[in-house]
């Protein structure tokens, strides 16, 4: 069995971009030592037909916010660009 010490999770966000009431978040930090918060952003849901600017805008600004409340906690949002299901996790 491993311990939490050997434990890292990836916490994918998707649509809940907040800490404070983020259950998955809570899973993640009591099951692993080392937390990968990770939002992806795919390019065949981003374009300019399904998605108009100012949601695009409201969306990286929310992104900001939750990378700054991470760095505050001594974590970091990384945001990946591509296709969820083509990506590679090593």
């Amino acid at each position: 069995m491993q311990s939490k010490a050997d434990v890292h999770s990836i916490l994918w966000f998707r649509k809940g971009l907040r800490l404070h009431d983020n259950p998955a978040l809570r899973a993640a930090l009591k099951d692993a030592a080392r937390v990968y918060p990770t939002f992806i952003i795919d390019p065949n849901f981003v374009t300019p037909e399904t998605v108009g600017v100012r949601r695009f805008n409201f969306l990286l600004e929310s992104l900001r916010d939750l990378d700054r409340s991470l760095r505050v906690l001594g974590s970091k949002l990384f945001v990946l660009r591509g296709n969820p299901v083509g990506l590679y996790w090593y």
